[in-house]
């Protein structure tokens, strides 16, 4: 694992799992969001979101965290391993409420554009309305032969996180 891809449904834990998973690996983690969102909660034009994400892939080895559809399929080749937050809709929810409370009215380290937390509708809606099964399709139909970890649950992550630690370890 040097190309890592965190990516799923938003509230699932991504980032906290792969500063986590960074750390374990000795590996730098870019947050999508950082480069995505522009003060205001302005987008980076697509194009050149793209070119950022092409700069990023160019290390010999990453974790890049973050959903982001519309440039997934110029994530995916560059990766040797993709990890998957496959979550149930009331879990990413109920994180996300979480995330806000805990986060009310301060600028997250991995949120670009010096934003404030905010809970807004239409990322709840997006939420409510992600098609879990059409992504993990397209996922791994862009994916081909490439290693597609899928975690469901949070006990699955920390088994996978447990994993990578003992991997580590000299035998």
């Amino acid at each position: 694992m040097k190309r890592i891809l965190v990516i799923g449904c938003p509230g699932g834990g991504k980032t906290t799992f792969a500063r986590t998973l960074g750390g374990l690996l000795n590996m730098p983690v870019h947050h999508l969001d950082k480069y995505f969102w522009r003060e205001n909660w302005t987008p980076t034009p697509q194009s050149e979101f793209r070119e950022i994400q092409n700069q990023l892939m160019k290390e010999a080895r990453w974790i890049i965290e973050g959903n982001y559809s519309k440039s997934i399929d110029n994530r995916i080749p560059n990766a040797d391993t993709i990890i998957v937050f496959d979550f149930p809709k009331a879990l990413n929810i109920w994180r996300t409420f979480k995330r806000f409370i805990k986060h009310f009215g301060s600028v997250r380290p991995e949120m670009g554009g010096e934003n404030k937390e905010a809970l807004q509708w239409k990322h709840l809606k997006y939420i409510v309305t992600f098609r879990r099964k059409e992504y993990l399709a397209n996922v791994r139909r862009l994916a081909g032969t490439k290693r597609i970890i899928v975690l469901r649950t949070p006990k699955e992550v920390s088994r996978f996180l447990a994993s990578v630690v003992a991997q580590a370890q000299p035998s």
